[in-house]
């Protein structure tokens, strides 16, 4: 059979203390401000809790992620077989890869065109010094 108990705040409606000092109630000087202020101070142990802490720097608005290679890199999928050839040359098509540049990095010793993509200035030399050219 269940047993029927009261509720712990029935014993304490019409208590003067309950909730703490009479004080407490007057005005808005317990509350420690509205919402999330004071969670550098006095509510920091709670923010950090629920993952508000204090955040380090910025995250910039515009950033945007570039994904790169190195020449030395193109050179190794040219010789492994993986980049198409066209006559004499190797062709590497940036987008097929999912690369947004080409950078100058390492040695290349194949000829490589290399389409849809941005190029350093020292990748290109190293590309037409091997041959190759930059579309």
């Amino acid at each position: 059979m269940v047993v029927r108990r009261r509720k712990k705040y029935r014993k304490k409606l019409g208590g003067r203390t309950y909730h703490g000092n009479t004080k407490n109630r007057r005005g808005h000087g317990t509350r420690g401000g509205k919402g999330w202020s004071g969670r550098w101070g006095q509510k920091l142990i709670k923010a950090i809790k629920e993952g508000r802490g204090p955040e380090k720097g910025f995250s910039p608005v515009r950033r945007r992620e570039v994904d790169v290679i190195n020449v030395a890199d193109i050179d190794d999928l040219a010789l492994a077989g993986v980049l198409p050839k066209e006559g004499e040359k190797f062709v590497f098509d940036a987008r097929s890869f999912g690369v947004d540049k080409v950078l100058g990095r390492g040695q290349i010793t194949v000829a490589v065109i290399v389409r849809g993509a941005d190029v350093s200035a020292r990748a290109r030399e190293k590309i037409e010094a091997a041959g190759g050219e930059v579309e």
